[in-house]
């Protein structure tokens, strides 16, 4: 029934074209607009189908094609219908071709043979197996497009794949090659990588006209570091200095470790970021000298461009200026050593010269107020010779401090109450002289276990000298604090200072800036302070106060291993040295 009503439907078609097209020149331009409206229908089918149903699409791209055949009457036409059908179902599913197909050679046969099929039935099957094999060529094209869309995903797949593991490898040897650049330890550049650093920094410094500074830092008592607290503590200390100086420096610093524990420091700028610099680490290494006393470092710096011109100089030149720093400070040491071997043999030669100048010094006094109480001629002098000799009496007694070899009593005590008593011995003193003392005791007490008049002699002494040194209306002031397995105590005041050329010799015995001084002071208190096992620092700064830094262990457990280890050496007893020996001792101190 459908198919009788297509049939009528085309014929009232056909009659209604040729009764337009009945002139030639209408009959041509209804070919040549049937064929334009074809071609574009087939060109822009995937742009117009959008918006027309498909099986409508397919209906009107036919009605053209068989307006065409109908007005040319050529004999080519069945082309136009497979080429049509082919290019327009290349996507379509089998179905809608097979369907198609048939509505394509149903209106082809109706065109050319009307409903007299029996005539031609030989030609009618030519064009039915044309469609087929165009149909089934369409078919396979389609699958073989399908199949060739799904090799291209899969082909993109991989190659997103294979980018993908490109991607992750490149990252890998980018975080091998970085790696390789960092220290395994405190995560910082290490030399080769800091040098590759300094490289990309100059390059770009020589471009903008920039300064570029390298600083090299050595922490000199690294070492020491190691043997007293162990290995993990010096690696806890490399990576806290490393920390913090990451967090203090700028951020377009770089920093480096390298020789264990050496460091280096690149940064772009002027003096002013040199000098930020310097005071970040000062303030580091101030910040850990706290909490060790074992913590001192030299520098080496160098500049770009005007002391050196790419970055093998730069660092070169830096290393070489640390190089001069540590020779420097591994001769202050070798002068500490001298120092102490001076201290030994002068307390040898005190202990020997107190021996054989008191007991006749005694006499001398004895006889002195004997004679003054029978003459009158020696009883003018006695006021003149007597304070002299006692003079020379107190000087014997310090002499016997620097030389006093008893082994120290070691008790636990309270600091703040020693150095409460420091104080009201020194008070009185201090208001005499129109100063003032201060105290900055800690929240919680502080126990430490040394001996305590020795330490409270060192106290007496360094707070008296102290005062001694203030100007006008001045200020002592003593903090003290425990920092984990030690204590350190700090005497500051605003006095007049210490000159700098006087800096490597207070610690000398005889050396005094004073006019009725001894020098024998802090010789002894350095001494205290080195058989406790500690060490005191000392800043100073003319016409602004001088700072006594000490740090003392809390206890005293390896006091007696450290006596073991060292060398035995015999102090003579004060009555078996002879004027020989004093003599021969005399002669070995000039040597120094």
């Amino acid at each position: 029934m459908e198919v009788k009503l297509l049939a009528e439907w085309m014929i009232a078609l056909g009659v209604f074209w040729e009764t337009v097209f009945q002139h030639p020149g209408a009959k041509w331009a209804g070919i040549v607009f049937s064929s334009m409206m074809i071609v574009m229908l087939v060109t822009f089918r995937h742009h117009w189908g959008d918006f027309v149903p498909h099986h409508l699409y397919s209906m009107i791209v036919l009605l053209f094609v068989a307006g065409f055949d109908y007005l040319s009457g050529v004999w080519w036409s069945l082309w136009i219908y497979l080429i049509t059908l082919g290019v327009l179902h290349d996507r379509d599913s089998t179905k809608k071709t097979v369907l198609s197909t048939l509505l394509f050679f149903g209106v082809y046969t109706l065109l050319q043979y009307g409903f007299s099929i029996s005539d031609s039935f030989s030609d009618v099957l030519n064009a039915f197996l044309l469609f087929l094999a165009m149909t089934l060529m369409t078919i396979y094209l389609r699958r073989a497009r399908a199949r060739t869309e799904k090799i291209k995903e899969q082909n993109r797949r991989l190659l997103e794949k294979v980018d993908e593991a490109h991607s992750r490898l490149h990252e890998y040897i980018e975080e091998l090659e970085e790696t390789s650049r960092r220290d395994y330890l405190t995560g910082l550049y290490n030399f080769s990588g800091f040098q590759e650093q300094v490289s990309k920094s100059l390059a770009r410094c020589s471009v903008a006209g920039q300064y570029y500074y390298v600083i090299c830092l050595d922490l000199v008592d690294f070492q020491q570091v190691n043997m007293k607290e162990g290995i993990n503590a010096g690696d806890q200390m490399l990576v806290q200095i490393a920390r913090l100086l990451k967090k203090k420096l700028p951020p377009y610093a770089q920093v480096a470790r390298y020789d264990g524990d050496q460091f280096a420091i690149g940064l772009t700028g002027d003096d002013s970021a040199m000098r930020l610099c310097l005071d970040t680490i000062e303030t580091v290494i101030g910040g850990l000298r706290t909490e060790r006393s074992l913590m001192n470092y030299c520098i080496g710096t160098a500049s770009y461009p005007m002391e050196a011109q790419n970055e093998s100089e730069l660092i070169r030149l830096a290393e070489h200026r640390l190089s001069i720093e540590q020779r420097r400070i591994r001769h202050q040491e070798e002068e500490r050593r001298r120092h102490l071997e001076k201290l030994s043999a002068v307390g040898q030669l005190a202990a020997g010269l107190a021996h054989e100048i008191r007991n006749p010094l005694t006499s001398i006094r004895g006889f002195i107020q004997i004679s003054a109480m029978e003459s009158p001629e020696v009883k003018k002098w006695e006021s003149i010779m007597l304070p002299e000799i006692d003079r020379i009496n107190d000087l014997l007694k310090q002499f016997l401090h620097l030389s006093e070899s008893r082994p120290a009593r070691y008790t636990l005590f309270n600091v703040d109450r020693l150095i409460d008593d420091v104080f009201q011995l020194l008070q009185p003193k201090a208001i005499l002289m129109g100063h003032e003392l201060k105290s900055y005791a800690p929240t919680s007490p502080v126990i430490i276990e040394a001996d305590a008049e020795q330490l409270k002699q060192v106290l007496i002494n360094l707070v008296q000298n102290g005062l001694e040194s203030l100007q006008d209306k001045g200020m002592v002031s003593v903090r003290w604090k425990e920092v984990r397995d030690r204590i350190s105590i700090r005497i500051q005041d605003n006095g007049s200072g210490i000159p700098p050329e006087y800096m490597s010799r207070i610690f000398d015995p005889f050396f005094t800036t004073k006019g009725d001084g001894t020098g024998m002071g802090l010789s002894i208190c350095h001494r205290i302070i080195s058989e406790h096992g500690g060490q005191v620092h000392v800043t100073s700064q003319p016409g602004r106060g001088t700072t006594f830094n000490i740090h003392l262990p809390i206890r005293q457990a390896g006091k007696k291993e450290r006596e073991q280890n060292q060398p035995e050496q015999e102090t003579p007893a004060l009555s078996k040295l002879n004027r020989s020996e004093v003599v021969e001792r005399v002669n070995m101190l000039k040597n120094f």
